[in-house]
């Protein structure tokens, strides 16, 4: 009996050896077959734009493969929002940048990675008070070019205002997010500036953030990335941090916004949009 045992206890140790020796072979397997930079930005580009080849600058071979490794596989990897946010808000800063050239190939991605029509119009059309009609009918004219390669019908408008009340919707949500401050800086105003004031008011928050579609936390990141895309904003950029994380978005998603953006605004504009982060949301140090 005690010989049958020892033999059925071998076995089992003999089993768990090598289950565990293949475990290991499987880990380090998983290692060795681990994706390179290449493959994994090729992997994106496939999920996105259905081409694991997807030129970003196709004139030069060399830029062009720096570009594509960066994008698609440093940004990718450390942005936290899902990819139907990322391509909308690289929208924003290519509109800002007036890049409308790469406008339809992030239309194609944010729409193969889930976004509505709707959502990549009204993207762009939020961006037009802070960035101009200029650039905002540019980017508008290259996503059309998308949608009717793509057989999508224009969305319908989605305004909510009149011209009765579009004030004083538009102060209510400038109310809601910057509180006080509003109305001081109103009653502030000299009266030569007070037009200025009336214009924010009415047009660009009650002709636009009243707008369906996005809601305040959407089109607050969106317009966070346009005016650091813009640059030479930081009052403005370090006020819409605020708003951000006034209206319940966090620090971890400016930061995400930030690193979209960084590809296409470059790193002075991107570290002053740090800084301006860090204004408002600093860092949680641990200990």
């Amino acid at each position: 009996m005690q010989i049958k045992m020892e033999k059925i206890f071998s076995k089992i140790c003999l089993s768990l050896l090598t289950a565990t020796l293949f475990t290991s072979a499987m880990i380090g397997g998983n290692q060795a077959m681990a994706q390179t930079r290449t493959e994994t930005a090729a992997a994106a580009m496939a999920q996105l734009y259905g081409s694991s080849t997807q030129g970003i600058v196709p004139q030069d071979a060399e830029l062009n493969a720096i570009m594509q490794k960066f994008v698609y596989a440093d940004i990718n990897k450390q942005v936290q929002m899902p990819l139907r946010q990322q391509e909308l808000l690289t929208l924003a800063a290519l509109t800002a940048n007036n890049a409308s050239a790469d406008i339809p190939l992030h239309v194609r991605g944010a729409l193969k990675a889930g976004a509505t029509p709707a959502q990549v119009r009204e993207t762009i059309f939020h961006c037009t008070p802070y960035v101009g009609i200029s650039r905002a009918k540019a980017a508008l004219v290259a996503m059309t070019q998308v949608f009717q390669e793509q057989n999508i019908a224009v969305p319908t408008e989605a305004g909510t205002v009149t011209d009765e009340t579009r004030y004083d919707a538009g102060l209510a949500v400038q109310r809601a997010i910057f509180g006080p401050a509003i109305d001081k800086g109103n009653a502030s105003a000299p009266p030569d500036e007070k037009h200025i004031r009336t214009y924010l008011s009415a047009n660009c928050f009650g002709d636009y953030y009243t707008r369906q579609v996005l809601d305040v936390k959407e089109r607050e990141l969106i317009t966070f990335t346009a005016i650091i895309s813009l640059g030479g904003c930081e009052p403005q950029a370090q006020a819409h941090a605020g708003a951000n994380i006034a209206v319940g978005n966090t620090r971890q998603q400016l930061l995400d916004a930030i690193t979209i953006a960084l590809p296409y605004i470059g790193y002075p504009r991107t570290l002053n949009a740090l800084a301006c982060i860090n204004a408002v949301a600093p860092a949680q140090v641990e200990g």
